[in-house]
């Protein structure tokens, strides 16, 4: 668990931008001469097709069930499947499947028809994340609509977020199940604001996959066994999502706006993997390795393990802390920062 609580200053880096670059540039060199950032493109042959397989499969039974056990049954297996596809377009958005740009562009828009994403306004948000890991003022996903991880971001709540704010903690997972409307609703904020004929292609793309994935349902199956379906898939994909990607920041340092860190401090402070097996690192996606994955992201996600003894060399030079704790532990530190943040703005309010 990070020791560097809330938010962080001017003042409070341990290395100078300067030095990180370096660092971080010969730290870059060993992993390429070591091979790790060559493409695999017999390992995603592979995973394609045992997830498209899988996806294929549990729709085929959906069609199939006829009782509420069976679709619920064969609605988390579809939920699985889906997320696992949204980890494929993640891997491609980070160019991790093919060297080409244009490729990995194709099949990341392709990939989202599968479970109706907007491919572009995700990469652009997600790759603002990168850029500016839990920054505030830089890092989109800091902004959260009724949760606060730190007290100045209280502070600066209104209305129905700051009465909620002591009960954030419990709010936690309950509006975790909803994350997977968010991104679909941005994308169709991002096409109508840039709709341009020569993403016209796209944007029939999105269209036709968001209509089947959340729409054609209501026309080929009566109401009732529709309607489960909905919710089993769509809650239990945001269930799967939340736990895969908020271990990875939340609950970690975040750094005040307009400071400025090393890339290679700010990746590492701000991160934190899961540890575990090859079970744990298929079932994250790789992002497991989150530490690695934010330092090299381009990196085909069956090879950032080879990375973490690079990393781990690093953080021992610089003191720096390299965050590794269980699934378990991650989610009591989550809640743990949540409550604490919570019980602090009460504990304000009362005095």
């Amino acid at each position: 668990m990070s020791k560097r609580k809330g938010l962080l200053k001017q003042g409070e880096q341990r290395i100078t931008p300067v030095d990180g670059a370096r660092l971080y540039a010969s730290l870059r060199e060993e992993v390429t001469k070591a091979g790790i950032l060559n493409r695999d493109y017999r390992y995603y042959a592979f995973l394609s097709l045992f997830i498209f397989g899988g996806y294929a499969f549990s729709l085929y039974n959906i069609f199939k069930a006829d009782t509420p056990a069976l679709i619920i049954v064969w609605g988390l297996a579809f939920a699985f499947f889906s997320v696992q596809i949204a980890g494929l377009i993640h891997d491609a958005g980070h160019r991790s499947i093919f060297q080409s740009v244009r490729n990995n562009d194709l099949t990341g828009n392709m990939f989202s028809f599968f479970v109706g994403h907007g491919y572009s306004f995700w990469r652009g948000k997600h790759n603002k994340h990168h850029a500016h890991t839990n920054q505030e003022g830089e890092d989109p996903d800091v902004e959260l609509p009724l949760l606060s991880f730190t007290t100045e971001r209280v502070k600066r709540k209104k209305g129905l977020a700051k009465l909620l704010i002591r009960y954030q903690a419990y709010m936690y997972y309950p509006m975790g199940i909803f994350v997977v409307f968010s991104p679909r609703l941005g994308a169709i904020k991002y096409l109508i604001q840039h709709f341009k004929i020569k993403i016209l292609w796209e944007a029939l793309l999105f269209i036709a996959g968001f209509a089947a994935y959340f729409i054609l349902p209501f026309f080929l199956f009566d109401l009732s066994k529709a309607l489960l379906l909905f919710a089993v898939v769509n809650f239990s994909a945001g269930a799967y999502l939340i736990n895969v990607f908020a271990p990875n920041h939340k609950g970690m340092p975040q750094i005040d706006e307009g400071v400025k860190f090393s890339f290679l401090e700010q990746q590492i402070i701000t991160s934190r993997n899961i540890h575990g097996h090859w079970l744990t690192d298929f079932l994250y996606m790789g992002l497991n390795y989150q530490i690695e994955h934010h330092l090299f992201p381009n990196t085909p996600r069956n090879k950032l393990k080879l990375i973490t003894p690079f990393v781990k060399k690093v953080c021992r030079q610089l003191n720096f802390e390299y965050t590794q704790v269980s699934f378990v532990e991650s989610n009591k530190i989550i809640v743990s920062e949540l409550n604490t943040v919570g019980k602090t703005l009460a504990a304000a309010r009362a005095s």
